[in-house]
């Protein structure tokens, strides 16, 4: 008969103790590896999530209603009046748009105004928050059009009439859309934009009602400001920086927007 073989409890123990040690220097080499590849791919998509989060804000400022733009006391919230269309009204012949007295229709000077829906709101020479007749937070300077969408070279408009303080170059109106406000939660982690919960003539923080959509999350840090200048400045100037944070990993971004003050 052939006799059995088999390993010894000394060749067992000997091979045990080898693969370990072949498995400790192979870590070595890869876990850095796999540690460095997830922290990566973490800041990519912390990076890629804030920037694209601020590329959504700046855009909206950007489109802004001319000295709309306002920032909550905490630093926190950011609101502006978004703008769909914008054009001359006319002032020294045809329809020319009359103020201190009640004025159904006015023409458009040069290319039409592109109302983008029915019952649009217009807004006249808007100075920003507190000036009297000429903030469109408190509605004092807009009116709502009575004209269909498209692009009008006549529009309709009702209500009030006009505060003369508002007739004054450059002669623009827009047509403006409801509110909008971006605002960093740190106790959520989140960058929420807000719309639809209408006109306040204080910045609402948070805004109540309408509806909202996350924009970013792992939020860590959050800071806005608005240096808006003289009155009579052309340009303000709204810095944004967000920190996002996941798994001991941080990328913060910074982004300056100049945003248009000239009504």
């Amino acid at each position: 008969m052939r006799a059995e073989r088999g390993f010894t409890l000394i060749e067992s123990v000997m091979v045990i103790a080898i693969a370990g040690i072949v498995i400790a220097i192979v870590a070595i080499f890869i876990v850095p590896a796999t540690t460095a590849y997830f922290a990566s791919s973490d800041r990519a998509q912390l990076g890629d999530q804030a920037d694209t989060a601020l590329r959504r804000l700046a855009r909206d400022l950007s489109q802004a209603l001319p000295n709309s733009a306002r920032v909550s006391a905490s630093g926190m919230s950011v609101e502006l009046i978004p703008v769909s269309g914008a054009a001359r009204y006319a002032v020294e012949s045809g329809d020319t748009l009359r103020f201190g007295v009640v004025d159904g229709s006015f023409a458009i000077v040069g290319p039409a105004l592109n109302l983008s829906h029915a019952a649009q709101q217009l807004a006249w020479y808007n100075l920003g928050a507190g000036i009297p007749d000429a903030d469109a937070y408190t509605l004092n300077n807009v009116r709502t059009s009575s004209s269909g969408a498209g692009n009008a070279a006549s529009v309709d408009i009702i209500g009030a009439a006009l505060p003369t303080s508002l007739l004054a170059p450059p002669y623009r109106v827009y047509a403006i859309e409801p509110p909008v406000s971006y605002r960093c939660d740190l106790t959520a982690k989140t960058l929420t934009r807000y719309t639809g919960y209408g006109f306040k003539a204080v910045q609402p923080d948070p805004p109540v009602g309408g509806s909202s959509a996350v924009l970013a999350k792992d939020v860590s840090a959050c800071s806005f400001s608005f240096n808006a200048g003289a009155v009579a400045a052309r340009y303000g100037l709204v810095t944004l920086q967000i920190s996002l944070s996941r798994n001991n990993e941080t990328v913060t971004l910074y982004h300056a927007v100049h945003v248009d003050n000239m009504p």
